[in-house]
């Protein structure tokens, strides 16, 4: 049952994007400086090069309070806005995002990707 919808919402607040896409990923090796720098320049590079994301968001796991609910052993989060189901597609398919899974994949050990759709509730 919708209660509330948000026309009388402050829309600034609102991330931008139907899609919202984070990933999170566990390296196999975050303490081997050059696997490191080998991951960050392929996930740099894809931040800059992807052509369909319309925000973007790179980070690492904040230093909040330790709690049961909190999942903070990733290494790496990214999260990307799009404005369509087609955008999202053509991201998985554009040649930036093949380019750093081919060279990212082999340092990775884990990757969790939610997925979530924009519509008022």
């Amino acid at each position: 049952m919708k209660t509330e919808n948000f026309n009388n919402f402050d829309k600034s607040r609102i991330i931008n994007g139907k899609i919202i896409h984070s990933v999170y990923l566990w390296l196999n090796n975050p303490e081997n400086k050059n696997d490191v720098n080998q991951f960050e320049k392929a996930i740099k590079t894809l931040v800059k090069n992807t052509q369909f994301a319309k925000k973007i968001h790179l980070g690492r796991p904040a230093n909040t309070k330790k709690r049961d609910i909190i999942e903070n052993t990733y290494h790496y989060c990214l999260i990307f806005t799009f404005d369509s189901y087609e955008d999202e597609k053509k991201y998985q398919n554009e040649d930036a995002h093949k380019k750093f899974i081919s060279i990212a994949k082999k340092l990775w050990k884990k990757v969790l990707v939610f997925d979530s759709f924009f519509e008022p509730i």
